[in-house]
């Protein structure tokens, strides 16, 4: 078999951490995108360490779903290396990484892959630029957290122009996903902060694209202690070499 048949066009990178509930929508929903489409897809989904039934869930579902790769370890180790682990098995000339919950719609991919095939390395989905739509917000206390940490992370953290750190429908060219997520250190959540200064220290391009949101009410993110281990990783992030 050729390269150029072996070699997906796109890699959908799901991180999954006790999703047990919701993992087969998710499945079913990048299937039916793939169906939908000329190009070739593979869907990588990383169980972090899950105690629920995840990992068997996929595994029931490969079968009838040749594309679907299951990647999966304990304990839990975080977002941040579970994404790493899926871009670095990834196999696609494009890496997409989802969110678990279909926060966006699949639609929404050819935004970003026609973003890729114009010459950016990096395209960021975001709720917060003209034109976006979030049609199913957070709760209140969610929007109020996200004001506070947007604010502190675009005047500490040196993201530069990015509105939207932490919207999880990222777009990677091959090359620039292995060149960045091979130097990501952070296993939790902050390390999308980590991977947009390590694309700005390679000297990549990177843009930001609206997109279609709904809010998953069922996040695995916990206010308190989430919000300790954060500040610790954007300390971290803070003062190493990324700017």
């Amino acid at each position: 078999m050729s390269s150029a048949i072996s070699i997906p066009h796109l890699t959908i990178i799901i991180p999954a951490y006790n999703e047990s509930s919701k993992i087969e929508t998710d499945i079913r929903a990048a299937q039916s995108f793939l169906q939908s489409q000329s190009y070739s897809i593979e869907v990588i989904v990383v169980d972090d360490g899950s105690r629920d039934a995840t990992a068997e869930r996929v595994r029931n579902l490969q079968p009838g779903f040749p594309q679907l790769r299951l990647i999966s370890y304990q304990p839990n180790r975080g977002k941040g290396y579970a994404v790493k682990s899926g871009v670095l098995a990834s196999r696609g000339e494009t890496v997409l990484f989802v969110d678990a919950g279909l926060c966006v719609p699949y639609a929404e991919v050819q935004k970003g892959l026609a973003l890729l095939q114009q010459g950016w390395d990096v395209a960021l989905g975001s709720r917060k630029i003209p034109g976006a739509e979030v049609r199913r917000p957070q709760h209140g206390y969610r929007r109020a957290g996200s004001a506070l940490f947007g604010f502190f992370v675009r005047n500490c953290m040196g993201v530069g122009s990015v509105r939207d750190t932490q919207c999880g429908f990222k777009f990677y060219s091959a090359r620039a996903a292995k060149e960045i997520f091979t130097r990501v250190k952070i296993d939790g959540f902050m390390f999308d902060i980590e991977a947009i200064l390590i694309a700005r220290r390679l000297g990549l391009k990177m843009t930001e694209f609206s997109i279609e949101w709904h809010a998953d009410h069922d996040s695995r993110f916990k206010p308190l202690t989430g919000s300790l281990r954060n500040f610790k990783e954007l300390w971290q992030i803070r003062f190493s070499s990324y700017r």
